[in-house]
C-alpha cells in the first residue's frame, strides 16, 4: 500500500474516532441537561410528583380533602352519585365537598354534560347542598378533564372519573402534584372554563 493511502486511511480513522468521541460527549450533556417545557408546557420541580395507580387515588384525594381549608376547584368528566350506597367511594368524596363548602371553603365543580344527562342526582344533592356547580360552555363541546386543585397547591391531573369503577376496579392513573406554580396555571384553566360555563337550571 502506498504511503498516500496509508495517510489517507489513518486520517479517515482518526476523523472517525474523535467523531465518536464528540458524539459521546453531546449525547452526555443532552441527557444531563434540565427538561425544556414547550411553549405550552409547565415544568414541574423535581420529587414533588407522586404517581397515583388505581385505587390509591382514592386514599390521597380524601387524605388531602380532609386537610384542605381554602379552595378546592374540580372539573370532573363522569360524576356518580349512588343514591344506593351511602359508602360509595364517591358518595364520600361529595360529602367531603359539601362539608368544605359549608366551612367556607371555595368550592367550584365543573361536570360534563354527560354527568348532568346520566346522573342528575349528582347534580341535584351537590346544589341541593349549596354547592357551586357548572356545566361547560356548550354540549356540542366535551370536557373530559379529571382535575382537582387543593389549596392554591396540590394538583390531581390523571385518568379517575368519579365513578365507584374508576376508584376501586378499573386501571387507571393520576398524577398529583405539589407545585403552587403549576396550581396557579391549573387553576386559571379551570377558571376559564368556569367563566364560560353553563349554570345549572
Amino acid at each position: 500500500m502506498s504511503k498516500v493511502k496509508t495517510d489517507v486511511l489513518w486520517a479517515l480513522v482518526i476523523v472517525f474516532v474523535l467523531g465518536v468521541i464528540i458524539g459521546y460527549f453531546i449525547a452526555v450533556q443532552v441527557s444531563q441537561s434540565p427538561l425544556q417545557p414547550s411553549t405550552r408546557g409547565i415544568l414541574v420541580p423535581e420529587n414533588n410528583v407522586l404517581f397515583l395507580p388505581d385505587d390509591a387515588y382514592y386514599g390521597n384525594l380524601t387524605w388531602y380533602l380532609d386537610r384542605a381549608n381554602k379552595s378546592v376547584y374540580v372539573v370532573m368528566y363522569v360524576v356518580k352519585y349512588d343514591t344506593s350506597q351511602y359508602n360509595d367511594p364517591v358518595n364520600v368524596i361529595l360529602r367531603k365537598l359539601v362539608d368544605l363548602h359549608k366551612r367556607g371553603v371555595n368550592v367550584k365543580v365543573v361536570v360534563d354534560d354527560e354527568t348532568k344527562n346520566s346522573y342528575p342526582e349528582t347534580i341535584n344533592y351537590l346544589v341541593g347542598n349549596g354547592v357551586p356547580v357548572r356545566l361547560d360552555e356548550s354540549q356540542g363541546r366535551t370536557t373530559h378533564c379529571k382535575i382537582v386543585v387543593i389549596d392554591d397547591q396540590y394538583v390531581f391531573i390523571g385518568s379517575h372519573n368519579w365513578t365507584e369503577s374508576a376508584l376501586k376496579y378499573n386501571h387507571e392513573t393520576t398524577l398529583l402534584v405539589n407545585s403552587s406554580e403549576l396550581a396557579s396555571q391549573v387553576e386559571k384553566y379551570i377558571e376559564s372554563i368556569w367563566s364560560s360555563g353553563r349554570l345549572i337550571s
